[in-house]
Formats: C-alpha cells, sequence, structure tokens
C-alpha cells in the first residue's frame, strides 16, 4: 500500500490538556477561544482570511495511539463502525472542525469552535462556505 506523507501548516494553542476536559463537538465549546500559529512559510495562504469565516480545520489526531474499526458511539453508546463517528481513533488519525475566525494577526488566527487539544497539528484550512463576490 502506498504511503502518504503530510506536513503541518501551523499547531493550535489551545486551553485543552486532555481529552476528558475538551468538548466532544465544536458547537459545544461556546465562547472558548483558541489560537493557531500558521508557520511563516504559509503566511501568503492567509490573504482573505477574516474575521466572522468559518473555516474547515483538518488536522492530526497527534495524541491517538491506535485505532480502531468500531467504537461505541460517544464513549458509551451503541457499537458503530468508525466512519459514522467523529471519534479520534481513525485508521488514518485524522480530524475535521468548523472554525469561527475571532482574528487575525499576521500567522496568528484566533478562532471559536476549538474541540482540539493544545499543540495539534493543523493539516489544512478550507473556507467553509464560498464567500460573495
Amino acid at each position: 500500500m502506498e504511503s502518504i506523507a503530510y506536513t503541518p501548516i501551523g499547531y493550535v494553542k489551545s486551553p485543552y490538556t486532555s481529552g476528558e476536559d475538551m468538548p466532544r463537538y465544536y458547537t459545544d465549546s461556546g465562547d472558548i477561544t483558541a489560537t493557531l500559529k500558521v508557520l511563516p512559510e504559509y503566511r501568503k495562504a492567509l490573504l482573505g482570511v477574516e474575521p466572522g469565516m468559518k473555516l474547515l480545520m483538518l488536522f492530526h489526531f497527534h495524541e491517538a495511539t491506535e485505532h480502531s474499526l468500531q467504537v461505541r458511539k460517544r464513549g458509551t453508546g451503541p457499537v458503530t463502525g468508525v466512519f459514522a463517528t467523529r471519534s479520534p481513533r481513525r485508521p488514518n488519525l485524522i480530524g475535521a472542525s468548523i472554525i469561527e475566525v475571532v482574528k487575525v494577526e499576521w500567522t496568528t488566527i484566533e478562532f471559536l469552535g476549538v474541540d482540539v487539544l493544545d499543540g495539534t497539528p493543523v493539516l489544512d484550512l478550507k473556507v467553509q462556505k464560498e464567500m460573495e463576490d
């Protein structure tokens, strides 16, 4: 099987240091903010990223140590295929959250919708909905 490697574009500075403290879903984080420190070589890619925008943030579950094809939904529910859940125990350890940009300063994005651990490597950002011209 072909191996695929990705390089992070930056890292999240989050108030959450353990999975027990972290919200299970980005909409559960309320008004808690985090920051994404984008690596300097990707600064030009931030052109057009503005407060109020919603972005799909793809990241690596860096604290996950194993994967499973089936998990208990929300940890205690029925056994479900991992592709039907948001579990971090995925074959490729890739996660996704929708974040709302609060502020952009140089290579730092402050955002709402934080449901990732401190130090999480971010793989990519994509605008969630195309903006009007």
